[in-house]
């Protein structure tokens, strides 16, 4: 977006806050890549943010997901005055898909970027797919984010169809991807001081409470989130790339028109939660996963691996003395409680 684009979709957003009754909301600085804007430009739109914002009373908050080539010292000032000192990466340890137009793998210079703004103070987490190149190294990578103190997320990378899952390196099976998180779990819960894991806890929770605490399992994540682009368009959120898909125009639209408009109903429509879900026991932490599967793909592709790996997450509950949901309805001090004594065994 240039500069325009960006601060009318920051009075889009701040006007449809204030329309819906929302008085606090996070921006996630997302791309592409969002340090091509260059640190003065940044600066210039987050300070903007910053002020339309404050002015209208909303709090907020911001993040950045960013591939980690262009973090640089240029960048350290401006990470720990508008987003709180943090900045997730993406970094695909032990993969070399990640290539620069040399066909340079760029792993060694993210990791050097990374080691560098942390040792300034910056905090960084991370989301590292699963490919089959990586997949036999889940003990290093376990431990390239421990020593680091890096949260991190797991993750496979979404097919375009059905069959392409199955013909590129690029994707593991249910099965694989399941078996390389409970490997990582498996040494996340045998370590005494375990790895920074908040994927693990909140996981741990939601199998406790009965209900998801991630977008990913949301039952409708398009009522708490939009994604905005360069052309204007509104989508449901970032991972959604179908023209279908598209739910408003910042640009051609007021957030009245947009508020008013029904089409976002016609996602959920067209991507409804599967019928099969209500005979799963995992129904409430899930609702057939992610929205933009089941709109894109017409099925829940995370689901089988979920159940294998979910089910290996209960028995492990199970083994201390905990069961599926039980703490749905209780108070908040009793699960704090619950939770604490939990983990401190652990």
């Amino acid at each position: 977006m240039d500069n325009v684009q960006i601060k009318q979709s920051l009075n889009f957003v701040c006007e449809y806050a204030k329309l819906i009754g929302v008085n606090r909301l996070s921006l996630c600085w997302h791309g592409g890549e969002p340090l091509l804007l260059g640190e003065k430009r940044l600066e210039e739109v987050l300070k903007y943010a910053s002020e339309l914002f404050s002015t209208n009373n909303i709090k907020y908050e911001f993040g950045t997901q960013t591939n980690a080539t262009l973090l640089t010292p240029a960048y350290y000032s401006i990470i720990k005055k508008y987003f709180n000192g943090y900045v997730g990466v993406s970094l695909d340890l032990f993969s070399d898909y990640r290539i620069f137009k040399s066909n340079k793998v760029s792993n060694d210079l993210v990791i050097k970027n990374i080691d560098a703004a942390l040792a300034a103070g910056i905090r960084c987490g991370s989301i590292n797919l699963i490919t089959k190149q990586n997949i036999n190294h889940i003990e290093d990578i376990y431990n390239f984010y421990k020593i680091r103190n890096m949260n991190v997320r797991l993750a496979r990378v979404f097919p375009i169809s059905i069959e392409e899952n199955k013909s590129s390196s690029m994707y593991v099976s249910d099965e694989e991807f399941a078996s390389a998180m409970i490997e990582y779990f498996n040494l996340w819960k045998s370590d005494s001081k375990p790895a920074k894991n908040t994927d693990i806890v909140r996981l741990v929770g939601d199998l406790l409470l009965g209900r998801p605490s991630i977008c990913l399992r949301e039952r409708n994540c398009q009522e708490r989130y939009l994604a905005l682009s360069p052309d204007g368009d509104i989508y449901p959120c970032a991972e959604f790339d179908d023209p279908k898909s598209v739910i408003g125009n910042f640009l051609s639209q007021t957030p009245k028109e947009f508020f008013d408009s029904d089409i976002k109903r016609s996602i959920f429509e067209h991507a409804p939660i599967p019928p099969q879900c209500s005979e799963c026991k995992y129904e409430t932490t899930c609702y057939g996963g992610c929205l933009r599967e089941r709109f894109v793909l017409q099925y829940p592709f995370r689901c089988k691996s979920n159940v294998i790996y979910w089910d290996h997450i209960l028995k492990w509950l199970e083994s201390k003395g905990c069961y599926l949901y039980m703490l749905r309805g209780k108070s908040r001090e009793e699960i704090i409680k619950v939770m604490t004594e939990l983990f401190a065994n652990s």
